[in-house]
């Protein structure tokens, strides 16, 4: 069981959960407990039962499926998010797995029973779920638009430019993101190859539009990387 003098300051201060009642929060944390996973470590996987919501206090989880022998990411979960959520729309077993990314992913493990009971409870918090559903949904439909629309260079320019937008640090006229992802997994987000991702970045920089190690990415303008507008 997880301690609630801990817990409760993280929820106050994320919006998804600003919504509830101390009463409610309480609900919440009877049920929840914190766990922690190591670099490669499954949080899950197809087939086990989907009946924990999770949301991420430390680290980085990736979410994916497997098709022909590799890794397709569905999408990146960072700290302050939930993933695992399909289960409060029905879905009784998973479908994808969940691993960590770093060295040590920390999360909150929310029963989804509860969390439903909750929604029925308040109008307000269960509004914030839907929209937050719906912004995943818009994310997901989003990059298989570009799968489907676009080529590969294309793919890899618009995810390092969101990148950049998303989680970039400004320094002067540069950006810097730090990140812990490696050529497969920018592929495996693209629906590209780790030798195209590994080209571009290479063309990227001899033409000193970025500099990049296996830590960091240091854009020199951002606003003068080559995308599709």
């Amino acid at each position: 069981m997880m301690n609630t003098k801990v817990a409760l300051p993280i929820f106050d201060n994320n919006p998804l959960f600003a919504v509830l009642t101390p009463e409610e929060l309480l609900l919440l944390h009877q049920t929840a407990a914190v766990q922690t996973f190591t670099k490669h470590q499954v949080l899950y996987k197809p087939g086990q039962t989907a009946s924990k919501v999770y949301f991420l206090l430390k680290g980085t989880v990736k979410i994916a499926v497997h098709a022909e022998k590799k890794d397709i990411i569905k999408y990146v979960v960072r700290p302050g998010s939930l993933f695992g959520e399909s289960c409060l729309t029905g879905e009784l077993q998973r479908r994808d797995f969940a691993y960590a990314m770093e060295d040590v992913a920390e999360v909150i493990e929310l029963d989804a029973q509860t969390l439903l009971n909750v929604m029925k409870r308040n109008f307000a918090f269960a509004q914030s779920l839907l929209h937050f559903l719906g912004e995943r949904l818009r994310y997901t439909e989003n990059q298989l638009e570009k799968v489907v629309l676009k080529d590969s260079k294309s793919r890899i320019m618009e995810y390092l430019h969101q990148m950049g937008i998303e989680h970039g640090k400004q320094i002067g006229f540069e950006t810097l993101v730090r990140h812990n992802m490696t050529h497969q997994d920018i592929a495996d987000l693209t629906g590209t190859s780790r030798q195209m991702v590994t080209a571009v970045l290479n063309q990227l920089k001899r033409s000193n539009v970025l500099y990049f190690n296996r830590k960091k990415i240091l854009f020199r303008d951002l606003n003068a990387l080559p995308i599709a507008v």
